[in-house]
């Protein structure tokens, strides 16, 4: 089945555009093939990273911590015990 392609408008800087005219002439490549691609693997990325978050402040709700002063004076006591 063929997918139906929509027009997609975006400013960027002109390094990067001329960058990915170079990439795309130099391998052949389609610059919405090379753009789709691209906004693909960020988007997993940024998925990834947002359910990476998730999970460290749900791991965060019932983590026990040690005041700064407590944790310093245990560090003080080993260290004089070496």
């Amino acid at each position: 089945m063929k997918t139906l392609d929509v027009p997609v408008g975006a400013r960027i800087p002109q390094a990067l555009k001329k960058k990915l005219d170079q990439f795309c002439r130099e391998h052949g490549l389609k610059m919405g093939f090379v753009v789709a691609a691209a906004l693909e693997d960020k988007l997993g990325e940024l998925e990834e990273e947002l359910e990476d978050r998730a999970l460290g402040r749900e791991r965060l709700k019932d983590a026990d911590f040690v005041p700064q002063d407590e944790l310093s004076r245990y560090v003080k006591r080993r260290r004089a015990s070496r």
